[in-house]
């Protein structure tokens, strides 16, 4: 069973980490390597935006296992997952998804949350559909030829 709590400014080193992962990276839709600096100042950017979340998971053993971040931009709110290395394999992102879901539909049970996955992305796209992520759609995101699914307020298991 995992727990959460929000991202601090000490996690900034965590989430640089997480960040330039050659497979996270791979999947991500800007894939050059990010910068130390550039990082720093956009996580802290992010840290005070009210319309961002930092959700940081961890185990029963207390590792940091993962991250969400769900945030609201325009007309939209969207989610991303990542999951430390070490970590991957052992079905936490279904648990990550629907808890930080779950957590922001709460405060916000009018929106939708959208995540956008590189059609290539199979195991993200099942990871999301076993979540409770619907309505799937080829979009052209980014640039890049992708799926769209959107979770709405559901009870959680």
């Amino acid at each position: 069973m995992l727990h959460y709590r929000f991202a601090q400014e000490s996690d900034v080193d965590l989430y640089y980490e997480w960040a330039n992962d050659v497979s996270v990276r791979s999947n991500s839709y800007s894939q050059s390597k990010i910068d130390y600096d550039i990082h720093v100042n956009w996580f802290l950017r992010k840290l005070n935006n009210k319309n961002c979340f930092f959700y940081l998971f961890f185990n029963e053993k207390k590792e940091a296992v993962g991250q969400v971040r769900i945030e609201k931009k325009g007309n939209e709110t969207i989610i991303g997952i990542s999951i430390d290395t070490f970590h991957r394999g052992h079905s936490y992102s279904c648990e990550m998804l629907k808890k930080s879901c779950h957590d922001y539909l709460e405060k916000y049970p009018l929106d939708k949350i959208t995540a956008y996955i590189k059609i290539e992305n199979t195991l993200s796209l099942k990871s999301f559909q076993n979540a409770g992520f619907m309505d799937l759609q080829e979009v052209n995101f980014e640039g890049v030829k992708s799926c769209k699914l959107d979770y709405f307020f559901l009870e959680i298991d």
